[in-house]
């Protein structure tokens, strides 16, 4: 009888596992398949160096990155629906790999950028946006070391946990920068639709997080 039972569980987990996955290769596809759009036509015909060895890539890196960094931050903040598919040890390991790569492609990304514009014009800009890059990256960083390095640096936990919760202040200021600047978000309708998803999404999930919060204090 309790094969009968867990026969069918098991396999409703991995056909959710399975479109899950799909799910998530197609949203990151999306704008690395418009960036190509973009990119392709160019690298036919590069008649702007710059724009060729910096920007493009930079664009790419900051595309996949912004997903990517969407993704380890689902996986860290164990919803019960990942949780009843995915073990908690193995979706905290995804959202470490994930952070790390997300994390490394967003730092290209802002030195890519920075390159292009000291090889196109000869001088860094800081407008808004820029500004607004650079901080969240510079907080990213922060957020990267202190969970990376934890041990080594001696940290108290509370210092270590306050530098922690500076990645969730990235997300959005990321967002408000790729939409003043990014290419794709200006020139592709999916991308932008798929970025204020996200972006959407992002919101709930830290209102979700804060309820369960202020829930498990209480329980206390």
């Amino acid at each position: 009888m309790r094969k009968q039972q867990t026969a069918p569980q098991a396999s409703f987990r991995h056909g959710t596992a399975v479109v899950m996955y799909v799910v998530a290769v197609v949203l990151l596809a999306l704008p690395v398949y418009e960036w190509v759009l973009n990119a392709v036509p160019f690298y036919a015909d590069p008649y702007d160096l710059p724009t060729a060895l910096f920007n493009l890539p930079g664009r790419l890196f900051a595309l996949v990155g912004f997903v990517l960094m969407f993704y380890q931050f689902v996986l860290g903040i164990r919803l019960p629906a990942f949780e009843k598919v995915f073990k908690r040890a193995t979706n905290l390991r995804r959202h470490q790999t994930l952070g790390k790569i997300g994390f490394t492609l967003l730092l290209l990304h802002g030195v890519f950028m920075l390159s292009y514009d000291r090889a196109l014009t000869g001088e860094f800009f800081f407008d808004t946006y820029r500004i607004m890059g650079i901080t969240a990256l510079i907080l990213l960083i922060a957020a990267a070391m202190a969970a990376w390095h934890f041990k080594a640096l001696k940290l108290p936990r509370k210092v270590w946990k306050t530098l922690h919760l500076l990645a969730y202040i990235v997300f959005p200021v990321g967002f408000l920068h790729a939409r003043g600047l990014g290419t794709e978000l200006a020139t592709s309708r999916v991308v932008d639709v798929l970025f204020i998803t996200l972006f959407v999404l992002y919101c709930f999930l830290v209102a979700y997080r804060l309820y369960t919060v202020v829930r498990d204090q209480s329980r206390a």
